[in-house]
């Protein structure tokens, strides 16, 4: 459904970038067809990413218990992936700013391993 509005909302305001932030687990909890939850969320995921909708997805999956399940579904949307560990308000605002200026996404400046994400100076 969300995918429909953001295509209506395209041709509506052909001037506004439409941006995706999705908060979740990654678990496909109920199907809206016969399709197993998981394997329909990815099916969805790829058709948004082939409708050039940009996204960013933020985990909320502790990490204690983290099964990369919004990792994969951030893999199907073409879109960077944080855990809430890695965000703040500021870094929040320029993955989301880098995202809709450049539209090539903020998979370059996620930091691993525990690193903090890095991020071009306003004036870059």
């Amino acid at each position: 459904m969300a995918q429909q509005t953001l295509l209506r909302e395209r041709i509506l305001h052909p001037d506004v970038q439409p941006l995706v932030i999705l908060l979740t687990d990654g678990a496909g909890n109920v199907s809206m067809t016969s399709m197993p939850p998981q394997d329909e969320a990815h099916r969805l995921a790829d058709q948004i990413a082939l409708d050039d909708i940009h996204c960013v997805v933020v985990n909320m999956e502790h990490a204690a218990f983290d099964q990369g399940l919004a990792q994969a579904l951030a893999d199907h949307l073409e879109a960077p992936c944080y855990t809430l560990s890695e965000l703040k308000a500021e870094t929040l605002y320029k993955a989301v700013k880098e995202e809709m200026e450049t539209g090539a996404g903020c998979r370059n400046f996620i930091g691993r391993g525990g690193a903090s994400p890095t991020f071009p100076s306003a004036g870059s």
